[in-house]
């Protein structure tokens, strides 16, 4: 929503509600056997990898057991009284706040090898949601090939401009095109990880008591970075998107070369679990009033809104 402060000045506030994650993983298998979503956040996820589908010999397991565990949110801001009344409100400020810096949870005989990653991207012109949940969801598929290009989003040239992420032939939003962007690491601690080797989980005598590995908590924030324009927001619409890309039960399939084949990774034979809360987050751009002529305004509308083909999509 847009907040009016006074004549010349907006808040226009982006928020995307938390959600409970929970990963598992059967003894054995090294992909994602069941993926659940909850709490307030899910009724904007617009799509999300789907958990590991078994296929029957000698077909290979599917390649979204790398990924499942990804999944994006979509928030749209209507911002169409702007337009209505030729405004243009230039961000001088940004704010993102969370409720936590990290997710919080917990996770067992995972892959901490992998960094956990989450985008905040705020833009002026749509992708194709369309292809993302098909891309996202199908079961033929990892994703990767879309979550890759949605990693390197909001610089000119980053990617190429036909591609279907665009929609329609309409190119990717530029860097003009991209009012913020926010990309955060998480790395998994193993400092605090109780292990067999640190004592803190019992080495097991009897089979029935091997359930765990090791157990590490919430994850730390590795890294902060941040990239955009803060270009000049004209309506009629903002496009946010928060990307969270989680690998944590998702494991390589490496082996030793033996008959049959033993898993180089030693969490493989054990069944995992992992449960994360990502936290809400609130992105507020201070906005002015751009005091553009009517020739500025004319280009400042085209900069934001360019590349979107007649009848294209525009939410």
């Amino acid at each position: 929503m847009a907040r009016i402060i006074d004549k010349d000045t907006r808040l226009i506030d982006i928020d995307f509600g938390p959600v409970s994650q929970q990963l598992t993983r059967d003894a054995g298998e090294e992909g994602t056997g069941l993926s659940a979503l909850s709490l307030g956040g899910v009724g904007q996820v617009l799509a999300e990898v789907p958990s590991i589908i078994v296929q029957p010999t000698p077909n290979p397991p599917l390649l979204n057991i790398r990924l499942a565990g990804s999944f994006i949110q979509y928030q749209r801001l209507d911002l169409s009284y702007m337009t209505k009344n030729n405004e243009v409100y230039q961000p001088v400020d940004v704010s993102v706040q969370r409720t936590s810096p990290i997710p919080l949870g917990f996770t067992t005989n995972a892959n901490t090898y992998d960094q956990i990653e989450e985008y905040i991207y705020v833009f002026t012109r749509p992708l194709n949601n369309d292809n993302i949940v098909a891309q996202m969801t199908s079961s033929q598929s990892s994703g990767s090939n879309i979550l890759e290009q949605l990693r390197s989003l909001g610089l000119d040239s980053t990617e190429t401009g036909t591609s279907t992420l665009g929609g329609r032939d309409g190119g990717l939003p530029s860097h003009q095109q991209t009012v913020f962007a926010e990309k955060r690491i998480y790395d998994i601690n193993l400092n605090n990880a109780a292990t067999i080797a640190n004592g803190a989980i019992r080495n097991p005598t009897d089979p029935v008591d091997i359930v765990y590995n090791t157990v590490t908590g919430m994850p730390l924030l590795s890294s902060v970075t941040t990239w955009g324009t803060m270009s000049g927001i004209t309506g009629p619409n903002l496009h946010c998107y928060r990307i969270i890309i989680n690998r944590t039960q998702n494991m390589y399939g490496l082996t030793d070369g033996s008959t049959p084949p033993v898993s180089v990774i030693a969490n493989v034979q054990y069944g995992g679990i992992t449960t994360y809360r990502w936290p809400a987050v609130n992105v507020t751009l201070l906005a002015k009033d751009a005091s553009l002529s009517e020739g500025e305004y004319l280009t400042t509308v085209s900069n934001a809104m360019n590349s979107i083909p007649e009848g294209g999509y525009t939410a």
